[in-house]
């Protein structure tokens, strides 16, 4: 990132770091109010309603419309010159460089599957250190409050995780793909 341009550091920062965590806690407080505060506790594990499961729905659905919003507008955003391709990446590890390459290519296009395959890709990269944090609950079941805390704050890690991917992935891809 020390290589890029201030202006290309500060749109990422701000439009696919600051607002989209804002937001994804928002969103993940509002729900979590709506659908379990007249409950007096909710069970860290099972089916249909628990931690767990909100777990699993934010994992895939959070990915899934973060992909189909924020590529759209990126891309919307490069071909319009607000926002510059960068020209080179600097990662530490070649998996690190092939999962961005391979992100600005599935979403190059922001189509419905390919958004769909990157959900896909990220679920269990996002859920399974989730559920190893719920194993530290000592409870069978928590508060709806706790709930909310939960919700909000792997909402929140979820979205630092998976917009600047995308943002970083269709960065770099615009300089590999034909206008």
């Amino acid at each position: 990132m020390s290589q890029w341009p201030a202006a290309t550091v500060r749109y990422v920062l701000i439009g696919y770091v600051l607002i989209p965590l804002a937001i994804n806690v928002a969103i993940n407080v509002l729900l979590g109010w709506l659908l379990f505060l007249d409950q007096e506790s909710i069970p860290v594990w099972g089916f249909p309603q628990s931690v767990a499961m909100e777990v699993v729905g934010t994992g895939f659905l959070l990915p899934l419309i973060t992909a189909m919003i924020s590529s759209r507008i990126l891309i919307r955003h490069l071909h319009s010159g607000m926002v510059q391709p960068i020209h080179e990446v600097e990662l530490s590890s070649g998996i690190v460089s092939r999962l961005v390459s391979w992100v600005g290519r599935i979403l190059r296009d922001a189509s419905f599957g390919g958004c769909l395959s990157f959900s896909v890709v990220v679920f269990p990269f996002l859920t399974i250190p989730a559920f190893l944090g719920l194993l530290d609950f000592h409870d069978d079941s928590v508060g709806p409050f706790t709930l909310i805390a939960v919700k909000a704050v792997y909402a929140g890690l979820c979205g630092l995780v998976v917009t600047p991917l995308i943002a970083v992935g269709l960065l770099r891809e615009a300089n590999h793909s034909p206008e």
